[in-house]
């Protein structure tokens, strides 16, 4: 893979989904961080966390594009495809995908934030009008409707519930179990009956696969939280109990920044005082 200019030049193979081990296969990947008592090696994660372009290069990188610009395959063995990832698309699905994600956690909390939600939902709203250029580019290239489609009908919900309003008659969650559904029911669920219609399913990128593992976690939801690191605030797999940061740094780290946050305040307070108490000549 390289950089040319704004886009990523990605050449490679289908991973052999299904056949196990094989570090580009997105699913089985998923599993084995699933299982593993310690890191938060989940592509759904990892991908959500993905906040700089080195990031992003080195999920691209290791799972393939997430929607490509163009794809061509080369007709004779090894079927070798090359694909062209813009960086701008890339970091807009990355941020379509955290909002998402987000969402769905919120779903799961004890107590519903209404006004984080709704400013999910407008995120939302202002991303995805890409996904209807995105799916006409792709009908055009493959000459045939791809498996997944926003419609207009629900992107027009989407962003009407990113301007409403609480009804008090409804419950408060409302509005997110509308868009959550809405997002997943673009990718739909599939069963293919051999990998050559996986991977045609594919073929401009990972982004259904990626909506694959959302829905697991929409209706199988793991214990997933939000770093308490104020400066870090990245998804992590819940591997403990109570467990409130991504790593021990990021603990270290806040734990330094509230210790210096109390000592300096004690400190203002105390020199505060001594001005109070000085003599005025």
């Amino acid at each position: 893979m390289e950089r040319v200019g704004d886009d990523l030049l990605v050449v490679g193979c289908f991973p052999k989904y299904g056949e196990g081990g094989h570090p580009a296969d997105l699913l089985s990947a998923y599993r084995s961080a699933r299982k593993a008592t310690i890191g938060n090696g989940s592509p759904h994660i990892r991908f959500a966390n993905a906040d700089s372009d080195d990031d992003l290069i080195a999920f691209v990188r290791l799972f393939g594009p997430v929607v490509a610009r163009s794809v061509e395959i080369n007709p004779e063995p090894p079927f070798n495809l090359t694909a062209l990832q813009g960086m701008r698309e890339l970091r807009n699905e990355r941020s379509i995908y955290r909002a998402a994600l987000s969402l769905v956690m919120s779903l799961s909390r004890p107590r519903f934030d209404y006004k984080t939600a709704q400013f999910l939902i407008r995120e939302l709203a202002d991303k995805l009008p890409d996904w209807h250029r995105q799916w006409e580019r792709e009908r055009k290239q493959y000459k045939a409707e791809p498996m997944w489609k926003l419609s207009a009908e629900s992107l027009k919900r989407i962003q009407g519930l990113g301007s409403a309003h609480p009804d008090f008659l409804l419950p408060p969650q409302i509005d997110a179990r509308i868009v959550v559904c809405e997002l997943l029911n673009t990718f739909p669920a599939r069963a293919f009956p051999n990998p050559l219609e996986l991977n045609a399913s594919i073929r401009y990128g990972i982004r259904p696969l990626l909506y694959a593992l959302l829905t697991r976690e929409t209706f199988q939801m793991h214990e997933t939280g939000v770093c308490a690191n104020v400066q870090c605030r990245k998804f992590f797999e819940i591997k403990r109990g109570a467990q409130r940061f991504c790593e021990p740094d990021c603990s270290r780290r806040q734990r330094q920044r509230e210790y210096w946050m109390n000592r300096g305040k004690k400190l203002r307070t105390k020199r505060l005082r001594k001005n109070q108490k000085a003599p005025s000549n």
